[in-house]
């Protein structure tokens, strides 16, 4: 089968590892890389591919089988409408839009023309979170009760020296617990409503410096959730998970699911449960074993799922929908915290 020619639109730090993984695919190959910025014109050169300034222009020209969006959250729903109405499949990097209603009317156009739209939640395709979700499923801890996640690290204080970051939605609410977000609706079933507490007392700045967050979810499960991006602390998927190489690494846990009959840690996936139905309780010592699969790299993973996608040999796993409704959840985090009152999500 020929490979699928893919452009990607955006050569930041995701767009140029997108770049790396299209590069590096036996399923598909660049077809041209578009930016505002010239630098990146010798970024397309290395690679020997077309370099535009003009997305429109990009996609008309290259006439490509696939976009990767992974331009600024602000331009998600301009590009995308472009791509969609060139009948471009599109994977749109979360969060899927700057607003609700950007990311429903992408949503609404997509599906209005029946072209497939695929947002870049990529932690999905770790093959420790979809083990983590299938454990969950088929009942190796019984009926989920909750859980309890910490999201605890210490940016270095020149990330802030970007002025953006140190304002309203630049903070790790959007920029970082959106992940989370979106992986406990994969696990726990869709969040029902949000109460949070948010704080911006270290740093100063206008936005979050941490947060305490409960969460209600569809059929009775409740979790909780403590953010900071200004702590020292080993205590993040960042960390915990060793996927990328940017961040220094250590062995340990960030989220704890916890069901009638047994209790999962995660990422390093210890399955703690009694070895007798009948001798359940803590008088009883509790038995552990470990169920954590082989790992692979999810943005491969994803990139090869998005060119089956492309081909209608599936349909998205992370559909514009599931991106509307991740960002629906986490929105509500800072409305919470604003407003100082809980948040009811009208999601089914």
């Amino acid at each position: 089968m020929d490979r699928l020619r893919i452009a990607i639109l955006g050569a930041g730090t995701m767009g140029r590892r997108h770049i790396e993984y299209v590069d590096a695919s036996d399923d598909c190959e660049l077809a041209a890389v578009c930016d505002s910025d010239a630098k990146a014109a010798a970024l397309a050169a290395t690679y020997g591919v077309p370099f535009f300034h003009d997305a429109y222009e990009a996609l008309d020209l290259a006439a490509p089988d696939g976009a990767i969006i992974a331009v600024p959250t602000n331009l998600h729903e301009e590009i995308a409408l472009a791509c969609i109405r060139r009948r471009i499949p599109t994977l749109v990097e979360k969060p899927i839009a700057a607003t609700l209603d950007e990311g429903q009317n992408l949503v609404d156009e997509a599906d209005g023309v029946g072209l497939p739209l695929l947002v870049g939640h990529h932690r999905r395709f770790h093959p420790r979170i979809k083990r983590l979700w299938q454990l969950v499923s088929d009942g190796a801890i019984g009926k989920l009760i909750g859980v309890s996640l910490l999201w605890a690290v210490k940016k270095p204080d020149a990330y802030y020296d970007v002025i953006w970051r140190t304002r309203s939605g630049g903070g790790p609410v959007l920029t970082n617990l959106i992940h989370e977000i979106d992986t406990l609706r994969y696990i726990c079933g869709e969040i029902t409503s949000v109460y949070a507490a948010t704080s911006s007392a270290t740093r100063g700045f206008e936005v979050e410096d941490a947060a305490a967050i409960t969460l209600n979810f569809a059929g009775g499960v409740v979790g909780s959730i403590f953010l900071s991006d200004a702590t020292p602390s080993p205590w993040s998927y960042e960390l915990t998970m060793f996927e990328n190489p940017s961040y220094a690494h250590v062995k340990g846990n960030c989220a704890f699911f916890f069901g009638a009959e047994g209790s999962l840690a995660f990422p390093t996936m210890e399955l703690w449960r009694y070895p007798s139905a009948v001798r359940a309780g803590w008088e009883n010592p509790l038995e552990s074993s470990l169920k954590a699969p082989e790992d692979a790299d999810p943005l491969a993973a994803q990139l090869a799922h998005f060119c089956r996608v492309i081909r209608g040999e599936e349909a998205p796993l992370v559909s514009g929908q599931e991106g509307v409704r991740t960002l629906a959840a986490t929105q509500a985090v800072l409305t919470s915290g604003r407003e100082k009152r809980p948040v009811d999500l009208p999601f089914d």
